[in-house]
């Protein structure tokens, strides 16, 4: 079964890097990419299982990814929502994993490993859930 992830990357080498690594080397990843939340936010009707989501957007040098978390977890806070940025700050980490993001991944050359780690586990944490529930209601 394939899990739908969203990516919202204003950087298309970077939408593309990612989109390759879960859909072809990681295999049980959809992806769909967005250049901005707000095209995003649009879609969240076909229920994304997480959504991995950019700080900076070069259209847009008021707002930062920390508004569309707030909104996302307004809109819908069951989605995981993976922060994905190059700012390695302390403060806006504090502040991301308050706002109830399940991780804060720096850019760097051990990110894709950390997306998939991330992933994975939240897939477990799903599964996990699912098969207890099931179980409850037999």
């Amino acid at each position: 079964m394939s899990n739908l992830v969203f990516i919202v990357e204003d950087n298309p080498v970077e939408q593309k890097v990612l989109q390759i690594h879960f859909e072809q080397m990681l295999g049980n990843y959809t992806v769909r990419t967005f250049f901005h939340p707000d095209e995003m936010f649009a879609h969240l009707k076909d229920k994304p299982f997480a959504v991995v989501l950019d700080h900076f957007f070069a259209d847009r040098k008021d707002i930062t990814g920390l508004h569309y978390l707030k909104e996302l977890k307004k809109t819908d806070p069951s989605i995981p929502v993976i922060y994905y940025t190059t700012l390695n700050d302390d403060r806006v980490r504090g502040e991301v994993m308050s706002l109830g993001a399940a991780e804060y991944i720096i850019k760097n050359s051990a990110s894709l490993v950390r997306l998939r780690t991330v992933l994975d586990l939240l897939h477990a944490k799903v599964s996990k859930k699912g098969f207890f529930q099931k179980l409850l209601n037999f």
